[in-house]
């Protein structure tokens, strides 16, 4: 496929990285993500050729429709067929077993220097899953995204400016690195190395820890409407009740096998929250309340996330 114009404000260093792309890359999955990446590389200039594989073949098939890649593959070996570059763009778990099949029923279909890589929000079980397949693997995580899913959510700024996580198996070779931190480059994202511990805990704080929270807080209100009074209440939601629970809205399967994938690091997580939880119920029953104390823990709440985003 000849790719199209380039856009006057796309970087010079991504259309570079994307002459060290090979010239076939697989998606074995393809939904917001996956478009997303997609439309990336074509913005940057990618010329080569972008097949893509889904279950059901509705992802893909749109992909072709929208014109974003040019083959959706009626198969995982008819997509795996020449490609350089394989990227698993679908849940977790299902990602797990395209590990498993990669290192067994599907290992004569990759091509002899093919590198795999994924853009999954965990990393360690996959990156052992991969290591025990014998794969030339290089876990990835955009660090982007967005509570709607499908293809035609996608967009091709979504990873503009952010971090991209890699994290090699100790599989892969200086080669693979290299064409991953090129994807990443390409697609406008800052590549940034992480051991997969690492990763996973950080994660948890920032991203899985908060998706359990807006569930809780769902179930917690609109799912117990007579402890709660959501009956009068949902008429008067506005902006904080949509922001609190935006997480909340996303793909179910996906949430479940990232929290399935990461449960030991969330649940640690989830025990520090629970005290700070009970410390403000402890706060609020005080028979002498105090609202100098809690404007107090709010303007520390308020200082200690002004410090830690400016930092």
């Amino acid at each position: 496929m000849t790719a199209p114009p380039l856009a006057a404000e796309v970087d010079p260093a991504r259309t570079a990285a994307t002459r060290r792309l090979p010239g076939r890359i697989a998606f074995l999955g393809f939904g917001m993500i996956g478009g997303s990446i997609a439309m990336a590389l074509r913005e940057a200039g990618y010329a080569g050729e972008l097949v893509a594989w889904t279950p059901g073949g509705s992802g893909s098939g749109e992909g072709v429709r929208s014109g974003i890649v040019d083959e959706a593959a009626a198969d995982t070996r008819t997509a795996l067929q020449g490609a350089e570059l394989v990227i698993l763009a679908g849940p977790p778990l299902q990602m797990l077993g395209t590990i498993k099949a990669l290192g067994g029923a599907l290992a004569s279909a990759l091509a002899p220097d093919a590198t795999i890589t994924d853009v999954v929000s965990t990393k360690a079980m996959i990156v052992k899953e991969a290591e025990a397949a014998g794969l030339r693997f290089v876990g990835g995580h955009p660090l982007a995204g967005r509570e709607t899913t499908g293809v035609a959510a996608s967009t091709a700024d979504l990873f503009a400016g952010r971090p991209w996580v890699i994290v090699p198996a100790s599989s892969a070779t200086p080669g693979d690195v290299g064409r991953v931190e090129a994807l990443a480059i390409a697609v406008g994202a800052m590549p940034v190395h992480m051991t997969a511990a690492d990763h996973d805990a950080a994660v948890a704080s920032i991203s899985h820890l908060p998706l359990v929270v807006a569930a809780a807080l769902v179930e917690s209100i609109a799912g117990n409407p007579e402890a709660s009074g959501w009956g009068v209440a949902k008429g008067l939601a506005a902006s904080g009740w949509r922001d609190a629970t935006r997480l909340a809205r996303g793909d179910p399967e996906m949430g479940a096998g990232i929290l399935a994938t990461n449960a030991t690091f969330v649940a640690d997580r989830l025990a520090v929250l629970r005290e700070a939880l009970d410390s403000w119920i402890d706060l609020l029953r005080n028979d002498t309340m105090d609202a100098g104390a809690l404007q107090a823990r709010l303007e520390a709440a308020r200082a200690e996330l002004n410090e830690a985003t400016d930092g």
